[in-house]
C-alpha cells in the first residue's frame, strides 16, 4: 500500500499513544495487548509469540497471553522465536488401538501436556485439528495440524487422499475375501501369511476405517486394523504412542 508522510503518526504522538495504552488499572493490562503495542504487531501475532516462550516479564518467561502486567514491569521480547510461533505445525502420531484420538489424548498420552518452553505449550496444542480421524478400535497414523493448507488438502472430498491399511486376521482368509475387498479405487492383497494369522494390505481412497473393520470382522476374526499411510506420509519409524513433526519438505 502506498503511504505519504502525512499518513504516518509523528514519534511524539506514538509515544503518547503508548503511554495511554499502558495506563489502564492497578492490575495492569493483558500481556498480549502490551506486546502488540510495543512490537507493532497484531494481537494474534503477540499471543503466538507469548505461547511460544518468546516473552519475558521481569526476567521470567511467561506463556499466558492473558497474564496482566503493570506499566513498571519490564517486558522483553525475543523476536527470533516468532517464526516458530507463527509457522503452521502438523504432528504425526502413532495411535494405539482402542484409544480415543482427541486433543486430550494428544496432550496426555503423547506426553505434551506439561508446560515447557517453545512451541509445545498446551495453548498451541489446543488449537490443533484432526483431519481424517481414526476410529477407536483402529491403530496407526493419526494427524493433528493447525496448517490451513494441510487441512484443506486432507479434507477435500472432491479428491480424497489415498490411504494404506494393514489388517491382521486370524488363520487363513476365507475364499473370496480378497475378491470382495477389491473394487473401484481399492486394491487388496495378502502381505504375509502364517499358520495362525494373515496380514492383508488394503489401499484406496475414501476408506472408512470403522466400516472396513466391521466388514472384515464379519468375514474372519479381526485382530488388528492399522492405518499405515496417508498419501505419501508413512507411519514408519514411529512406535505406538510416539509422535513426530511433519518436516517442511514433506508433502501428503
Amino acid at each position: 500500500m502506498w503511504t505519504t508522510s502525512a499518513n504516518k503518526p509523528c514519534p511524539d504522538a506514538h509515544d503518547e499513544f503508548l503511554k495511554a495504552w499502558m495506563i489502564s488499572s492497578e492490575e495492569g493490562i493483558r500481556l498480549a495487548k502490551r506486546v502488540a503495542a510495543e512490537q507493532d504487531c497484531s494481537r494474534r501475532e503477540a499471543e503466538a509469540l507469548i505461547v511460544a516462550g518468546g516473552v519475558q516479564v521481569a526476567g521470567r518467561v511467561v506463556t499466558d497471553p492473558a497474564r496482566r502486567v503493570r506499566p513498571e514491569q519490564a517486558v522483553q521480547v525475543n523476536r527470533l522465536v516468532s517464526m516458530a510461533a507463527l509457522a503452521p505445525m502438523t504432528l504425526l502420531v502413532f495411535k494405539p488401538a482402542h484409544r480415543v484420538a482427541n486433543l486430550a489424548w494428544l496432550q496426555d498420552t503423547a506426553g505434551l501436556k506439561a508446560a515447557q518452553p517453545g512451541i509445545w505449550g498446551p495453548e498451541r496444542l489446543a488449537k490443533m485439528q484432526m483431519p481424517m480421524p481414526l476410529p477407536k478400535p483402529a491403530s496407526g497414523l493419526c494427524i493433528f495440524t493447525d496448517d490451513v493448507g494441510v487441512l484443506r488438502h486432507l479434507e477435500d472430498r472432491r479428491s480424497p487422499m489415498e490411504e494404506e491399511w494393514m489388517a491382521t486376521v486370524g488363520g487363513e482368509v476365507p475364499e473370496g475375501l480378497i475378491r470382495g475387498l477389491n473394487g473401484p479405487g481399492i486394491r487388496a492383497s495378502i502381505n504375509r501369511q502364517t499358520d495362525t494369522l494373515t496380514v492383508l494390505r488394503i489401499a484406496g481412497k475414501d476408506i472408512d476405517g470403522l466400516d472396513l473393520g466391521r466388514w472384515l470382522d464379519e468375514q474372519c476374526p479381526l485382530q488388528d486394523l492399522r492405518r499405515q499411510r496417508v498419501g505419501r506420509i508413512s507411519l514408519a519409524p514411529l512406535e505406538p504412542g510416539q509422535w513426530r513433526q511433519l518436516e517442511g519438505h514433506e508433502r501428503f
